[in-house]
Parts: structure tokens; C-alpha cells; sequence
């Protein structure tokens, strides 16, 4: 055989290989309806130029929203267009003056509709809130709106004051790990929360370390605090969104058991807003309290859920889907327990995260949602109190859950026991919205006395959940344009 057949021969080996490595990371990430059979892959061709043009208007329309949407759901990295060479003098001799003419009542709506533009843009500019010391490339954009921001965001350009991440991913992304088929996947087409919401709250997240919050940087082990937010980049982006959506997809039915796909997709909706309120899906943000990661774990915390792992270890390992498996495999087990004293295990990718967190985050919940049915709902007297529908019901057990990750078990226990042997001994619930309405009253005024330490304690937990629902509104209005739901 001569060279040049040797050489093609090598060619297609590791054209082979390529072809197998990612076609590996494509099944592994991919995350469908459990219920569900693999949706059939279609390939579209182009059109040729001289194609005719569609004959109705309505399908011209629905091709640009779609395009649209696609753009919206899937940021794009900044284009940099060059600048016309045309000087602005000559322009002005070239182009014809026309002196426009508006009706007044035209005039009056124009005006309308403008007051509401400006409102809707000062909606999203505190959905936003770009700092001065912010490096995202949308910061320094002059001529365009906060709305376009929204509609198209972009990745940061990222600096030597805040790249301090990239090198670990860039290690990840060649890695055999999950972590590295994460980062080299593409997003999924069809997520369970909308890729424009978690970045949206990437960005919401404070863009410098100070008082309230701190971002860790863990060179051997130690962890140190940075200067800045972490730039979001493309690398760090895709790992944060491909592993929320692959362990919401995998744990929906773990803190959901036995409720509606409806009601599990509630479920996932508001996880995306409780991690938005707690670390805007930064990996290694830490607070004063000294909580940590994506959950914002602390030392008693990592020890409740230690407790109770093996039980999601089990549940992961036996689930039906081959990647819910793998997070078993590799992120759980003895020798991946996280660590009390140690930092860099709730916020270090090498130590697993965000995909380790994000999994402890759902063990957390899922306890306190048994804690509650187990404390209250399935009460055999308390039981009784509740006429609602099984999705307003699991509504209100789904505000518990949530609520209790910053109020503790007992912490909303005392207030909600409360309220149903007053307000409610005579009466029955009817009315999920009103119901947690009045919990948020009663936590304010008769708050265990666990956290009645000081006012603002006793505020911060009454207003937790509201808080939450003001964050996902905020989201879903400035940057999905609806519910951040698919």
C-alpha cells in the first residue's frame, strides 16, 4: 500500500473518532420528555435562488417570527459590523428634506405609545440594572435600547480582572467528564426554562464582589475571593444552562412525585426563580452568611442533605434515562459528599459544580416537600382544610418547598400551622393566591423564633417567596416576552 493510501486511510479513522466523540456528547446531554419517544431529526435544504416565493403573507410572517424566537431563545455572539466610511456631511447634500406632516390625533397616539415604550424600557432597565463597572458588551452599546439588549443578548468579552474561570473550563470542555460533554454540547432545543431567562439572570446578579456577596476563586484547593463577577462567556453560559436543564429534567419527578406534568413544570419554573433571588446561576458566588454555589448551601445545610443523599443517589441511579444514571455515577457517592468546612466544594468546578450543587439544591427541596406533607398537608385534621383543585394544592405546597429554603422547616412551619388554627379552624381554603397571601401576613407577624432575631430577618422571610414571584415577573416580562417556561 502505497503513502497516499495510508494516509487516506488515517483520514477516515479520525474522521470516525470525531464523528463518534460527538455523536457521544449529543446522546448524553440531549434531554427529552421521559415519556416520550426520540423525535425524528429532519434536515432542511436550502431553496435554490430561483425559487418562487411563498403566495401567502401568513407564512412570510410566521417564518420571521420564527426566526425571531430562535434568536431570542438562543443568545448569539457579538458581531462587530464595520462603520460606514461615508462622511455625515455628505449624506445630508445626497439625501432629500422632506418636511413631515402628522395629524393631531395621530400625534396623540404617537405620544402614547411612546410614554409606554419609556415605561416599558425602565421596567427592563431594572430588570437589567447594568452597572458602570459591568463588562458586559451590551454596557458600552450607545445606540441602541435596553429592549434590543434583552431581545439579543450577548456573552461578556472577557478581561483579565474577570476570565479568572475560563481556565478550569477550558480543562473541562477537553476532559472525558460530564461536566466537558456539557460544555460541548449544544442547548437543548426544546429546555424546560428558556436559555434567554438563565442568562438574563446571570446578568441581574452583582457584577462586582462587596459587602453582600463575594465570588471565589479556588487555585489548589483554597478558596479566595475575586474582583468581579465571573465574565459570562460562551464556555461558562453553556455549562450553567445544559446543567440545569439536564438535573431539572431528571429530578422534576423527584420533588414532584405524584403530581401533574403541569404542576412539575411549576415546580421547575420557580427552582429557576429561587436560584435567580439566591446566586443568579453564578457558580462560585458566595454570601456573608457564608452560603455558597448556585443554592447557596451553608455548613448546616450540606450536613441535613448528607443525611438524605443516598436517597437520590438511589433514585438517579435507578432512574429509566442513561444520563440521570451518569449523575449518579459521577457527582454522588461517598467519596463526592460535599464538604461543611470546605468552600471550593460547593463553588469550584473541579469539585462537580454547578451540576453537584444544583443536584444538593434538589435533595434540599425535595426534603422540605416530605417534611411538609409528612408535618402538615397530610394531617389527618389539617388535611380537611383544603378545597382546592389538585394543581392549586400542589401550588401552595410548591410556596412551602420553596419558602422554607430561606426560612428553614420549622421557620414557616410555626406561621403556616398558624393560620390554618385561626383564620382557618372554621373555614376551609378555597383559594390558593389568597391563602399564600396571608401566609406571607401571618410570617411577618407570628415568625418562629428561630428567626424573630431582628427586624430585618423577620422581613426577609416573610417577603422570600414574594420575592421570588417579583424576580420571575421582572424575567419573563423584560427578556422571554412570557413565561420563561418552553
Amino acid at each position: 500500500m502505497n503513502w497516499s493510501a495510508n494516509l487516506l486511510k488515517f483520514s477516515l479513522i479520525a474522521t470516525c473518532g470525531a464523528m463518534m466523540l460527538t455523536t457521544s456528547d449529543t446522546a448524553l446531554f440531549e434531554m427529552h420528555d421521559m415519556a416520550s419517544s426520540a423525535p425524528k431529526k429532519t434536515v432542511v435544504k436550502a431553496a435554490p435562488k430561483s425559487a418562487a416565493k411563498p403566495a401567502a403573507k401568513t407564512t412570510a410572517k410566521s417564518a420571521a417570527k420564527s426566526d425571531d424566537y430562535v434568536e431570542k431563545i438562543h443568545p448569539l455572539p457579538i458581531v462587530v459590523r464595520s462603520k460606514s466610511t461615508t462622511p455625515k456631511a455628505n449624506l445630508k447634500t445626497t439625501l432629500p428634506v422632506q418636511k413631515a406632516t402628522v395629524s393631531k390625533d395621530a400625534e396623540k397616539s404617537i405620544s402614547e405609545n411612546a410614554v409606554k415604550k419609556v415605561d416599558k424600557m425602565n421596567k427592563i432597565g431594572e430588570l437589567l440594572a447594568v452597572g458602570n463597572g459591568d463588562n458586559n458588551s451590551n454596557a458600552n452599546c450607545t445606540n441602541c435600547s435596553l429592549a434590543g439588549q434583552v431581545a439579543e443578548l450577548k456573552y461578556n468579552e472577557c478581561s483579565a480582572k474577570d476570565n479568572y474561570l475560563e481556565k478550569d473550563l477550558e480543562a473541562k470542555e477537553k476532559s472525558k467528564s460530564y461536566i466537558g460533554t456539557l460544555i460541548r454540547s449544544d442547548m437543548n432545543k426544546k429546555p424546560m426554562i428558556r436559555p434567554v431567562c438563565i442568562e438574563t439572570a446571570m446578568f441581574l446578579q452583582s457584577s462586582q464582589s462587596g459587602p453582600v456577596v463575594n465570588y471565589k476563586t479556588c487555585e489548589s484547593g483554597v478558596a479566595k475571593n475575586a474582583p468581579a463577577r465571573p465574565c459570562v462567556s460562551e464556555r461558562y453560559f453553556t455549562l450553567v444552562n445544559n446543567s440545569f436543564e439536564v438535573v431539572s429534567q431528571c429530578m422534576k419527578a423527584y420533588i414532584g412525585e405524584g403530581e401533574s406534568a403541569v404542576a412539575q413544570k411549576q415546580n421547575i419554573r420557580e427552582v429557576f426563580g429561587m436560584i435567580t433571588v439566591e446566586s443568579g446561576f453564578h457558580i462560585n458566588i458566595t454570601s456573608k452568611t457564608g452560603a455558597g454555589g448556585i443554592g447557596q448551601f451553608t455548613s448546616p445545610a450540606i450536613n441535613a442533605v448528607n443525611k438524605v443523599i443516598s436517597e437520590t443517589e438511589s433514585y438517579l441511579a435507578n432512574h429509566s434515562d442513561v444520563r440521570c444514571q451518569k449523575l449518579a455515577a459521577e457527582f454522588l457517592g461517598e467519596k463526592n459528599l460535599m464538604k461543611t468546612n470546605a468552600t471550593c466544594d460547593r463553588v469550584s468546578i473541579k469539585e462537580g459544580n454547578p451540576v453537584t450543587n444544583m443536584i444538593y439544591t434538589y435533595a434540599a427541596l425535595k426534603e422540605a416537600k416530605d417534611y411538609f406533607d409528612d408535618n402538615v398537608f397530610n394531617d389527618a385534621k389539617i388535611k380537611t382544610k383544603f378545597a382546592l383543585s389538585s394543581n392549586d394544592l400542589a401550588k401552595v405546597k410548591r410556596a412551602t418547598m420553596i419558602w422554607s429554603h430561606n426560612t428553614g422547616f420549622a421557620g414557616l412551619k410555626t406561621p403556616l400551622t398558624k393560620l390554618l388554627t385561626t383564620k382557618y379552624a372554621k373555614k376551609k381554603v378555597t383559594n390558593a393566591d389568597t391563602f399564600l397571601a396571608e401566609l406571607k401576613q401571618y410570617a411577618a407577624s407570628y415568625p418562629n423564633k428561630g428567626n424573630a432575631g431582628s427586624k430585618a430577618r423577620i422581613k426577609e422571610t416573610a417577603n422570600y417567596y414574594a420575592k421570588i414571584q417579583h424576580k420571575i415577573d421582572l424575567v419573563e416580562e423584560g427578556a422571554a416576552g412570557g413565561s420563561c417556561l418552553n
